[in-house]
């Protein structure tokens, strides 16, 4: 068993027994295969992200029966070809313009525009700030290197890129990269958060 699968199998255990940081990191761990997969099914990404964001909000549901689960990719998958086909039906049967969107559920919870408002004010705000530092442990070192410039040093692009070595090309593509993973896993903690009180 290698060190990834040993990880997997210790955060859901922890996801079963209640801990956040065990559906978090299962969040994280899946994310880009479920993403890979949902796409080989449906040739569209808001329905594939809003599918992932509503398999982890039913895992987090029913944490309670994940402990006896044995094969757990094999038990993540299957759960989640159901979610995608009924996220989908939901998608293809909006006809009264009532439906809410994921973009609609975005604006809701997390501004478009907003995430150097979400950096600041997550110094005030103790639990923005736990959730902002749990989407930060997921970048890249250099990622979180130029959010740091960018967003808490307040540096101009040019004055990255002279810091890093890097082309300003280079330091807007990593900054763009680095700020979607923020975003999927913000609006993520959003939507499991509007469900129950943390």
């Amino acid at each position: 068993m290698d060190d990834q699968q040993q990880q997997i199998i210790k955060n859901w255990k922890l996801l079963a027994e209640g801990e956040k940081q065990g559906l978090y990191a299962c969040f994280s761990y899946f994310y880009d295969d479920l993403y890979r997969f949902g796409l080989s099914l449906y040739r569209n990404p808001e329905l594939i992200k809003e599918s992932i964001q509503n398999l982890f909000i039913e895992l987090w549901q029913i944490r309670e029966k994940l402990k006896e689960v044995n094969n757990i990719q094999q038990y993540v998958f299957t759960i989640y070809k159901r979610i995608i086909f009924k996220t989908n039906q939901t998608f293809v049967s909006s006809t009264t313009g009532d439906e809410v969107s994921l973009d609609d559920i975005e604006e809701r919870f997390i501004s478009e525009s907003s995430y150097e408002s979400i950096l600041i004010a997550s110094q005030e705000d103790e639990h923005l700030k736990k959730r902002l530092l749990y989407a930060l442990s997921c970048l890249t070192p250099r990622q979180k290197e130029i959010i740091q410039l960018r967003y808490f040093d307040c540096l101009s692009f040019k004055e990255i890129a002279e810091r890093t070595s890097l082309t300003e090309r280079t330091v807007y593509n990593t900054l763009h990269n680095a700020v979607n993973v923020l975003r999927e896993l913000l609006l993520f903690l959003c939507l499991v958060m509007s469900g129950e009180q943390w």
